[in-house]
């Protein structure tokens, strides 16, 4: 950790602030803290004072947080990590886990604090998590599935894909596969249970330990080989144990 960093604090509650900054004071002693309780408070520091690292209430008394980033960043990379505070679990969850955002539930412990610090600090200068949050901002602003994007790192390129172009995932060892609508497969280094994870309120379905297949493109199911047919005619084999979830998704007896 770098030396003499600064965090901005975004709480209308009380207690809660008091809270946080204890567990920072214990816990990283060297980090300057900034308390807000408004959202005009905070922009006022952000044009005043370096700030490493944000941990952000969603909605506050004048206005949501999200809104307030996406103003104020639209259209520029976020120069800054943050942390969310929410009190909406399910769909909180649902959203941020799309979106790889690092974000507690209220209420929290001190650990569930901590563990979202570390994550942050040990990647508060990586472009491609700034990037990340950069395109979250804007995947909150959309209602449908299909437009969502995600960002995705291959070997020598950054790709921002939009779910509806996702025919498929294969895993590849500790790698996955992209299969796309247009007939381009993206090799990312992440395995699939990682994308998984993310996309399985979105629409995808694991049908096997090797393949996460975008619903959308399903068009059969041969019982007799176990075989799952998509759009660009591709046969995948599916799992005996989802074999009833295949079946029950595709309405057949």
């Amino acid at each position: 950790m770098k030396p003499n960093m600064t965090c901005l604090l975004l709480e209308d509650d009380h207690f809660t602030m008091a809270m946080m900054k204890a567990i920072i004071s214990d816990m990283h002693p060297k980090i300057n803290m900034i308390s807000c309780y408004q959202i005009a408070e905070a922009e006022q520091h952000l044009h005043s004072t370096k700030i490493d690292f944000c941990i952000l209430d969603i909605n506050l008394p004048d206005g949501n947080s999200f809104d307030w980033l996406k103003r104020i960043f639209d259209g520029t990379t976020c120069p800054f990590r943050i942390i969310f505070i929410t009190a909406y679990s399910t769909y909180a969850a649902k959203a941020f886990r799309f979106n790889a955002l690092d974000f507690v539930v209220k209420p929290f412990s001190p650990t569930d604090l901590q563990t979202a610090i570390d994550r942050v600090l040990q990647s508060i200068n990586d472009e491609f998590r700034k990037l990340e949050l950069e395109q979250a901002l804007q995947n909150l602003q959309q209602k449908d599935n299909e437009a969502q994007r995600l960002v995705l790192k291959s070997q020598k390129t950054t790709h921002i894909l939009p779910l509806g172009e996702i025919l498929y995932l294969s895993a590849d060892n500790n790698y996955c596969n992209f299969h796309l609508t247009d007939g381009r497969i993206l090799l990312i280094s992440q395995p699939l249970k990682h994308y998984h994870d993310r996309l399985r309120d979105f629409g995808f379905l694991r049908i096997h330990q090797s393949y996460l297949v975008n619903q959308l493109y399903i068009t059969s199911f041969t019982k007799k080989t176990n075989q799952l047919v998509i759009r660009n005619q591709e046969s995948l084999p599916v799992a005996q144990s989802r074999r009833a979830e295949i079946i029950k998704y595709l309405g057949r007896p």
